[in-house]
């Protein structure tokens, strides 16, 4: 992370110069706002969800607005014990808008909903719905609303959140090209981040775990934990790049795929007791102050009970501004 000919600490806080910064070098106050509202702005949704993904939250009285496109291939099934069996292809894209708002230095919140339009082709459609026809059908799915709250900076940002995920109307649910599970859903979690400028220059980790309280089916418990880990590099002010990775496990749910004759099968799809593990790795370019535009890509290397990610890419506009200018 660079300011001037001296990198920047993320970490500084609002008003305060660097602690790596001294004498005449020392980052003004003013400086550390600009800087300090950038790294928030090029963290914002880099993760690929509908909801800002830091640990960084921008200043008071900023607004920021995103939009985010998923284009998402499975190729592949992962079975129980994580074998992979070809029985067909999915194809989804996801097209998401999120708004956001900070009334504080501390505190932000945020709202998003994303339209889902997906296709199944192969020869192996679900039994009991049409959704596996071959044709592109897309609606929208569940508004997610957030509350982020910056309780640290020092020695490293942490900010825990809540989240809550409700459908907005009955879509299918069952079917390789489900649109998604019709899921009351409760988040708590967090994320951390800390700069590494004093060890590698213009280089930050971050960190994101949360758990969800999700909706019981057929008096089923599958309670689900997702964790996220981000190491992102400032190649100058205006580009960087991050490796990612991401893990879920699911708390209960039960093995897929099941017999036509079972008693889960019309809701296997939502109690599926799906694992992974993704890695991947994204490009962010800033082109104006509060303004940029960043691509993620990436694939599974394991899992269980569900859809194998072949290839996901995210493609992602973010741009805010200060109420308070």
């Amino acid at each position: 992370m660079m300011g001037g000919s001296r990198p920047f600490d993320v970490e500084s806080g609002r008003g305060r110069c660097s602690a790596i910064c001294r004498g005449p070098h020392c980052t003004t106050t003013k400086k550390m706002h600009r800087l300090r509202r950038r790294v928030s702005l090029l963290l914002l949704g880099l993760l690929p969800s509908t909801t800002w993904a830091q640990a960084w939250l921008p200043d008071r009285g900023t607004i920021g607005a995103s939009y985010v496109h998923n284009d998402i291939e499975n190729n592949d099934h992962y079975l129980p014990n994580g074998d992979q069996l070809d029985v067909g292809h999915t194809r989804t894209f996801s097209d998401a808008i999120t708004l956001a708002y900070s009334p504080s230095d501390r505190w932000l919140v945020s709202l998003g909903v994303p339209y889902v339009r997906s296709r199944y082709h192969g020869a192996h459609p679900h039994f009991g719905t049409n959704i596996d026809d071959g044709t592109y059908r897309g609606t929208f799915t569940d508004l997610r609303a957030d509350l982020h709250f910056q309780a640290m900076e020092t020695p490293f940002a942490f900010v825990p959140y809540v989240a809550l995920v409700v459908p907005l109307h009955d879509y299918p649910t069952l079917g390789h090209a489900a649109p998604g599970r019709h899921l009351d859903e409760r988040w708590i979690g967090f994320f951390a981040g800390k700069s590494l400028d004093r060890w590698l220059p213009r280089t930050y980790v971050q960190g994101q775990y949360d758990f969800a309280f999700v909706q019981e089916v057929q008096n089923v418990s599958h309670n689900r934990s997702n964790a996220e880990l981000e190491l992102g590099y400032f190649l100058n002010p205006k580009w960087s790049v991050r490796a990612l990775g991401a893990w879920q496990h699911t708390h209960g749910g039960i093995d897929v795929p099941v017999p036509l004759t079972n008693l889960y099968y019309p809701s296997h799809d939502r109690l599926a007791a799906e694992r992974y593990l993704q890695v991947g790795g994204g490009v962010a370019f800033e082109w104006s102050a509060g303004t940029n535009a960043y691509l993620v890509y990436k694939t599974a290397v394991s899992g269980a009970n569900g859809h194998r990610l072949n290839n996901g890419f995210t493609l992602g506009v973010a741009y805010s501004f200060s109420t308070l200018r």
